[in-house]
C-alpha cells in the first residue's frame, strides 16, 4: 500500500460508507438501547478509605434555587448555623436562572375571590387553597424583598450573584457541586442530616461529604428524565427520591409539567428560552389566572393522539388558524389592560405582561425556532404539585420528623392537577422557602437532637460509594435511555392506559431489581449519574403507579380509559410511601366538600375543558355534561 492509499487516522466520514455499512451501524445503534451494556470498570477500587468531610450544623438546606436561598437566609437571620449544599452552582442550579416573571397579589387592585375561583377552575378543583391564601399574603413581599437585594436590577442569568451575596452577607456556609445521596436517621427515625460526594472537573478523587442537622429542609426542585429541549437536564428527583427512602409521604406524581420546545431547534434549551436572558427588571404577569386558557395542558398531546399531528396551530408550520384559547388569551389581555397605573403596577420599572397571545415573527436577530412541539420537560411535575407531602402548610414532611420541604420538591398543590399560568412557581418557591425555615426553626428550639449513629453513616456512605467500587456492571448513561424509552412516550406520559401504564411498569421493575443494584462508575461524574439513574427510576414506578392508581382524568392526568372526572371518588390528592416490607402503598387523602366545584353549576361549567371520549364515557353513566355536576 503506498503513503497516498493509507487513510489517515479519525473518524469514518458518512460520504465514504456505503449502505450497508448505514444499515449495519444503524442496527448496532439499536442493539446497544435494547441490550444491556454491561461494562468493566477499570477505575474500581475501595472508598472506605477515602477522605471524609464531616460537618454540623443546626440548618441544612439541600439546594439553593429561589426556595434554597430564602430558606438559608431567613434560617441564619434567626439565629441558627446554616450550611448549604448545592449540585451545581447557587443561583445557577435547576430552573431558577430562567425564572423571570411573577405574578404578585396585590390587594388594592385585584379580587381576591376572583382569583381563587379561576385558579381552582384552571387547576381541576384539587389545588390547596391554603397555599393559595399565603401566596396572596406574602407574594408582593416577596417582590419588595427581591427589589431590596437588587434582583430587579439585573437579568435572570445575573441573578446568582445577587444570591450568592446575600447567602455571604448572612452568614450561610456554602458547599457547592455535592451530589447528596441519602439522608440521616436515628434510631427513633429522626432525620439528622445527610450524605452526599464533592464531584469536580479536575483529575481529584470524591470525597465524603457527611452533614449533622438538627433540621433537613429539601429545596431540591423539580425534575425529569433528561430529555431535551429545557433547562432542567440536572434535576433527577433527588430529593423526593431521598425523602421516600427515609420514609416520607409523596404526592402528585400522575400531574406533568407539559412546557413544549421548538421544530427547528427541538434540544436547543438555551436558545429556545432566549427571552428569559433578555429580560432586565420585573417581569410581571398582570391579572388573574384565567378559569380554562393560559397555563399548560396536555391538549397538545390529546391533538396528537386524535390527529396524528401537533404543530401548535400559531407557529411557522402549522396547521390552521390560531386555536380557540388564543381568541380567550385577546379577551383575557384586553380586560388585564385596565389594571395598568394602579396599584405597584404604576411603577415605570415593570415590565408588564398583559397575557396577549403569542403572534408575528420572531424579533430582530432572534432565531426562526420553527413551530411548538411538546415533549421538552418528560417527566417533570406541576411546579408546587409534586413532592414531600404536607398536609397542614408548615412544610414539615409529613410521616418523618426532622425534614422540612420547599419550592418544587415540596407537593403543595398550590397549583393543583395543571400549571395554571406563568407566574405562580419562583414567588411560590421562595415563600415556601421562607415558611419551611421558620417552622425548622421554632421545632429546633424546642426538640431533641437526633442522635445518629456511625453504623447509620457507615452504611449510607458504603451504599453511596457502591457504583464506584463495583468492577462491572451497566452504564448510567445506557439505562437512562432505556428509562427514556419507556417512560417518555406520549402514549405512556401523556395519554395513558391501563394497558400500556402496566406494561411500561414491568420494565421499570426490572431496571430497579435487577439493573440498579448493578451500576457502574470509574469517576464522580458517573457516580453522581449512577445515583440520578437511580433516583428516576424510582419516580418512574411513582407516575406510573399512581397513574393507574387514579382511575379518572383530571387536569393534566388523562386516562383513555376514565376519560372524565369523577369527583365522588377522586376529588383527593394520591399519597405514596414506602411499606415496611419495602414495597410501595397507595391511599387517598379526601378534600375538603367546601373545595369542590359548584353543585348548581353544570359539569362542562365547572370543567371548561373537554377530554376525546368524555361526553360518550358519562352519558353511558346516564350523565349529560350541560346538567348539573
Amino acid at each position: 500500500m503506498t503513503n497516498k492509499d493509507q487513510k489517515k487516522p479519525g473518524r469514518t466520514p458518512f460520504s465514504a460508507m456505503s449502505r450497508r455499512d448505514l444499515l449495519t451501524l444503524g442496527a448496532v445503534t439499536a442493539t446497544a438501547v435494547a441490550a444491556p451494556m454491561i461494562i468493566r470498570n477499570g477505575t474500581a477500587k475501595p472508598m472506605g478509605q477515602i477522605i471524609k468531610d464531616n460537618y454540623d450544623t443546626d440548618i441544612l438546606v439541600i439546594g439553593s434555587g429561589f426556595a434554597g436561598v430564602f430558606a438559608a437566609v431567613e434560617a441564619s437571620t434567626k439565629g441558627q448555623r446554616v450550611l448549604l449544599l448545592d449540585k451545581g452552582s447557587v443561583g445557577w442550579s435547576g430552573l431558577s436562572p430562567w425564572a423571570s416573571d411573577s405574578r404578585p397579589f396585590d390587594p388594592t387592585i385585584y379580587d381576591r375571590d376572583e382569583w381563587m375561583e379561576n385558579l381552582s377552575t384552571n387547576c381541576e378543583w384539587i389545588n390547596d387553597r391554603g397555599w393559595l391564601d399565603i401566596f396572596m399574603d406574602e407574594s408582593m413581599n416577596i417582590f419588595e424583598t427581591l427589589d431590596s437585594w437588587g434582583v430587579h436590577k439585573c437579568k435572570p442569568f445575573e441573578r446568582s450573584k445577587v444570591f450568592l451575596n446575600k447567602l455571604q452577607q448572612a452568614g450561610v456556609e456554602i458547599i457547592e457541586r455535592v451530589m447528596v445521596t441519602s439522608l440521616l436517621k436515628d434510631e427513633a427515625g429522626r432525620v439528622g442530616g445527610a450524605v452526599g460526594f464533592t464531584f469536580d472537573d479536575s483529575n481529584d478523587e470524591c470525597k465524603s461529604v457527611i452533614v449533622k442537622a438538627k433540621a433537613t429542609i429539601l429545596c431540591t426542585g423539580a425534575g425529569a428524565y433528561k430529555s431535551p429541549g429545557f433547562p432542567n437536564w440536572g434535576q433527577t428527583f433527588d430529593g423526593d427520591a431521598m425523602a421516600y427512602m427515609a420514609g416520607a409521604t409523596i404526592t402528585g406524581k400522575e400531574f406533568h409539567d407539559t412546557h413544549g420546545t421548538f421544530s427547528n431547534y427541538p434540544a436547543a434549551a438555551y436558545e429556545n428560552w432566549s427571552w428569559a436572558q433578555d429580560v432586565t427588571g420585573a417581569f410581571i404577569m398582570v391579572g388573574a389566572p384565567e378559569k380554562a386558557s393560559g397555563g399548560l395542558t396536555i391538549d397538545e398531546a390529546l391533538q396528537a393522539a386524535q390527529s396524528g399531528v401537533s404543530r401548535g396551530g400559531h407557529g411557522p408550520g402549522g396547521a390552521g388558524g390560531p386555536p380557540p384559547e388564543m381568541e380567550a388569551m385577546k379577551t383575557s389581555a384586553e380586560k388585564n389592560q385596565s389594571y395598568k397605573g394602579k396599584g405597584f403596577l404604576a411603577r415605570e420599572d415593570l415590565i408588564l405582561d398583559f397575557g396577549e397571545p403569542p403572534s408575528g415573527p420572531p424579533p430582530k436577530g432572534h432565531i426562526n425556532k420553527g413551530y411548538h412541539v411538546g415533549g421538552a420537560t418528560s417527566g417533570m411535575g406541576v411546579h408546587k404539585s409534586e413532592g414531600v407531602f404536607n398536609a397542614d402548610l408548615s412544610c414539615r414532611a409529613d410521616g418523618i420528623k426532622g425534614l422540612y420541604a420547599a419550592g418544587d420538591a415540596l407537593g403543595s398543590m398550590l397549583c393543583g392537577s395543571s400549571y395554571p399560568g406563568r407566574g405562580f412557581s419562583s414567588y411560590g418557591s421562595a415563600i415556601q422557602g421562607r415558611i419551611a425555615a421558620q417552622t425548622a426553626c421554632a421545632d429546633v428550639a424546642t426538640l431533641e437532637e437526633a442522635t445518629v449513629t456511625d453504623a447509620e453513616i457507615e452504611t449510607k456512605v458504603a451504599q453511596m460509594w457502591s457504583p464506584r467500587e463495583r468492577d462491572k456492571g451497566y452504564s448510567p448513561s445506557w439505562v437512562t435511555q432505556v428509562l427514556q424509552g419507556a417512560m417518555t412516550p406520549f402514549h405512556i406520559l401523556y395519554i395513558k392506559e391501563e394497558r400500556r401504564l402496566e406494561g411500561a411498569l414491568s420494565s421499570i421493575e426490572y431496571l430497579r431489581k435487577h439493573v440498579v443494584p448493578n451500576l457502574v462508575a470509574s469517576n464522580g461524574h458517573e457516580l453522581r449519574m449512577a445515583h440520578e439513574t437511580a433516583s428516576m427510576l424510582l419516580n418512574a414506578e411513582m407516575k406510573l403507579r399512581a397513574s393507574l392508581y387514579r382511575t379518572e382524568s383530571r387536569g393534566t392526568h388523562f386516562r383513555e380509559d376514565y376519560p372524565a372526572r369523577n369527583d365522588a371518588d377522586w376529588h383527593c390528592w394520591v399519597l405514596l410511601q414506602q411499606g415496611a416490607d419495602g414495597a410501595m402503598q397507595l391511599a387517598k387523602h379526601m378534600l375538603p366538600e367546601e373545595w369542590r366545584p359548584d353543585a348548581t353549576a353544570s359539569y362542562r361549567e365547572n370543567y371548561p375543558r373537554a377530554y376525546p371520549g368524555e361526553e360518550a364515557f358519562l352519558a353511558a353513566q346516564g350523565i349529560d355534561v350541560a346538567s348539573q355536576s
